[in-house]
């Protein structure tokens, strides 16, 4: 818990703890003066730079519980604070506590409206603190913190009376579902004889009061808690269980208190509100009355350490980095020496291990040159394979054509159509001529139409769908069909015996020129 100063403010005092290590020493007392008030700024001046957090405790506050339509956001915000300002004209202390929501089938939203109907009792305290720059963090009236004492104190009753001796007087919290509703604050001699009288009469008054205000009937059962500080109240107790059989009484004694709520027995006898002061300290309630304008100084102050923050957690990442880094350079200088040390090691076992070796029967140069020159002829070689692929699913496709012969040739001129006659320049797309023509390749087959029943038309349309189907493959650059079964050329002469005729009769032979694009 952060540190902070807490004040309480009342018609008779005004009560001052620094909160630090989440505790406070003690509070100091200011009486409601000229004296007291100058008192108080010689005491702020000695204050470092906490939040203040302020507590009221006057008989000048206004509780209303409404239900209002069930909405979010900018329209819930805008309702409420109408609200307010119909409520709340005449003071700037003012808030709407949302408390849940109605059972019934509109389930609209259950709030409670506070307020401090008489500013000017905490307007010179204020200004205080504020000259002072110090950031006001909160006002709160001191019934808020009642709901923290029940909630520490883990208790479950549903229509719970919180009963205390603070320095206005006698202090009346009804707290319904362990949420605050209502609060009265009676103006009684502590050191009356009746005082005692007095208090269990301000009880049964109150019963009367929740009653008329339809917040309880009077055959429902009610719990009191006295809050017991200096164990003045035994006697209180004990009358409230004779007179009122139907209410459940519990007396919170000065020993509980420390024990169950963590304040030490010095702190809580320094001022009568220390208690809530200390609840203060553990938790700031609900309810805030301060203005905008009143916190704005606390929103910086909650800014700067915002930004302090996060430049702490910079600043640690930045030197965790750095520290992280520093770590891999040392690691990386310790690898680099270890591989140093393994190189040099290696290198003197592999001159020890090469002492042994022959005599080279050339130096290691020339080896690398003839290493160099033997990738670069592997790298244009070619083999016939990639032909033989494309040549046999054409084959497979065209089954009455059968493979005779099949020659290929890889360099500047296509390969020999007929022997003895010279073959013809190879030539790529962009050559103009035979001259610097690139290596390709290129295939002769040579194969015949099965069976042939004397059709030659027929044949002839086999052979041509053959070249057609190898022409279409895309490593293919030319097909040309070099003999056919039969000479059809119009341009040719009659010629020939009926010998010839007989010879050629029961077969369609042909050939054919496969030519594949250049690769790189």
């Amino acid at each position: 818990m952060a540190d902070k100063l807490l004040i309480s403010v009342s018609a008779r005092q005004v009560s001052a703890a620094r909160w630090q290590g989440g505790r406070f020493a003690g509070c100091d007392v200011f009486a409601d003066s000229e004296d007291g008030l100058s008192a108080f700024r010689d005491y702020l001046a000695h204050i470092g730079n906490l939040p203040a957090h302020l507590l009221v405790d006057a008989v000048e506050e206004d509780y209303r519980l409404e239900s209002l339509p069930h909405s979010f956001g900018s329209e819930r915000s805008e309702m409420v604070s109408r609200k307010l300002k119909q409520y709340y004209r005449n003071t700037p202390y003012c808030s709407a506590q949302l408390q849940g929501r109605d059972t019934g089938k509109r389930r609209d939203d259950r709030y409670l409206f506070c307020a401090l109907t008489n500013p000017e009792l905490i307007t010179a305290w204020v200004q205080a603190v504020i000259e002072r720059g110090l950031p006001i963090a909160g006002i709160y009236l001191l019934p808020a913190v009642s709901q923290s004492l029940v909630e520490k104190l883990q208790l479950k009753q549903g229509k719970l009376l919180v009963v205390s001796i603070d320095s206005s007087g006698l202090r009346l919290t009804f707290l319904r579902d362990q949420k605050l509703r209502i609060s009265r604050l009676a103006h009684i001699d502590g050191a009356s004889p009746q005082a005692i009288k007095s208090y269990a009469d301000e009880i049964s008054n109150t019963r009367l009061y929740l009653h008329a205000l339809r917040i309880m009937t009077l055959d429902e059962q009610l719990s009191v808690l006295i809050v017991d500080r200096n164990d003045s109240l035994i006697e209180l107790a004990q009358v409230i269980a004779r007179d009122n059989p139907n209410i459940e009484c519990r007396r919170l004694g000065r020993q509980e208190i420390t024990a169950r709520l963590g304040i030490s027995a010095p702190a809580l006898d320094s001022s009568t509100d220390a208690l809530y002061l200390h609840l203060l300290g553990l938790r700031a309630p609900g309810g805030n009355l301060a203005p905008a304008n009143t916190t704005v100084g606390y929103r910086q102050h909650q800014a700067r350490r915002g930004i302090y923050a996060l430049t702490a957690v910079t600043v640690f990442a930045v030197a965790a980095w750095c520290a992280f880094n520093l770590y891999q350079i040392f690691d990386t200088r310790s690898e680099i020496g270890k591989a140093a040390a393994e190189t040099a090691d290696l290198r003197a076992k592999y001159l020890e291990a090469t002492r042994q070796f022959p005599a080279a029967p050339t130096t290691a140069e020339n080896l690398k040159r003839a290493v160099e020159i033997s990738h670069r002829i592997g790298a244009t070689t070619r083999s016939p394979e990639t032909m033989m692929n494309i040549l046999s699913q054409a084959l497979e496709r065209n089954p009455a054509i059968m493979l005779k012969s099949f020659g290929w040739k890889y360099g500047r001129t296509d390969i020999e159509q007929d022997p003895g006659k010279s073959a013809r320049p190879a030539r790529d797309a962009g050559a103009p001529g035979a001259a610097g023509a690139a290596r390709r390749q290129s295939g002769l087959v040579e194969g015949e139409v099965r069976p042939f029943r004397g059709d030659y038309r027929a044949a002839i349309d086999t052979i041509n769908r053959f070249a057609e189907m190898l022409s279409q493959q895309p490593a293919v650059a030319e097909v040309k069909i070099i003999k056919q079964p039969l000479n059809i050329s119009p341009s040719l002469t009659l010629a020939g015996n009926t010998t010839d005729s007989r010879e050629q009769a029961g077969k369609a032979e042909f050939k054919l020129l496969l030519v594949l694009k250049q690769t790189p």
